[in-house]
């Protein structure tokens, strides 16, 4: 009897304990309160593990062995762009790729109300600084009517950033009231967009992209989490180019995401 109690009591006490294990054990994403540097950091990240991804399979398959026939060749070569294909795709559902959006704040200008027209010209010179492409892998942003990827030269270095397509300035639809009370709070006011990242393998030539997905757009008071104006961004299917732009721009917020331009 006392034996039965005594099992009885420990598996009552697993039953409390192992979904407590459980929980401490899955990963813990903190992906709806990015700062652009936050998220600039997890951009650099994705782009490191595809850039070495690349760079190994390139070393498996792109030179056919002295002692090895072509056939060979081909079929050690497919297994390895296989195999760099499976890993990509397991390393996309262990850290929840396919599953997760990144929230990112960004700080906006209110430059002026029109009381007529009931409109607010909004403004937001904030960078999201990303990596640059190189040939074996690229990042893209599709084509969309809210933000862009661009490569600028800035200091003589090349940097790339995701920045807004407005220009001069976004027209925000809004009432009066809630003008009003924007204005008053303005330090607290920001964009808020959400994306999701997107990566692929390609074989021939060995190439991978990180697609920077914009998923909604936002324009919050950030202290009392008051949404004013909200839209679901579409994308299209076709990625969008790359600007170059060469005109004077903020300083980059990461160092590490820049590519010496030589002169």
């Amino acid at each position: 009897m006392c034996r039965k109690a005594f099992r009885l009591g420990l598996n009552l006490l697993a039953i409390i304990i192992f979904p407590q294990i459980v929980l401490t054990q899955q990963p813990s994403y903190q992906d709806d309160d990015l700062t652009p540097e936050a998220f600039t950091a997890i951009l650099k990240d994705q782009w490191e593990y595809l850039k070495n991804a690349t760079e190994q399979l390139d070393k498996e398959t792109g030179i056919r062995g002295e002692f090895e026939t072509t056939p060979e060749f081909k079929t050690r070569a497919a297994k390895a762009r296989q195999s760099a294909v499976e890993k990509l795709t397991n390393y996309i559902k262990e850290n929840k790729f396919d599953k997760r959006t990144f929230g990112v704040w960004l700080k906006l200008n209110l430059i002026s109300y029109d009381a007529d027209a009931g409109v607010y010209s909004v403004s937001c010179p904030v960078l999201i600084e990303a990596p640059y492409d190189i040939p074996t892998v690229v990042c893209a942003v599709p084509l969309n009517p809210y933000v862009e990827l661009s490569d600028s030269i800035r200091g003589g270095y090349r940097r790339a950033s995701i920045h807004f397509t407005f220009d001069p300035s976004f027209k925000w639809k809004v009432s009066r009231a809630d003008a009003m009370a924007a204005k008053a709070d303005e330090s607290n006011m920001y964009f808020k967009v959400q994306f999701s990242l997107d990566m692929t393998l390609e074989n021939l030539p060995t190439k991978a992209t990180l697609k920077i997905i914009p998923r909604s757009i936002a324009i919050v008071n950030k202290a009392k989490k008051q949404i004013y104006w909200s839209e679901n961004i579409k994308t299209s299917t076709t990625v969008g180019t790359t600007q170059t732009k060469t005109k004077t721009e903020p300083e980059p917020i990461r160092e590490e995401v820049e590519e010496k331009v030589e002169e």
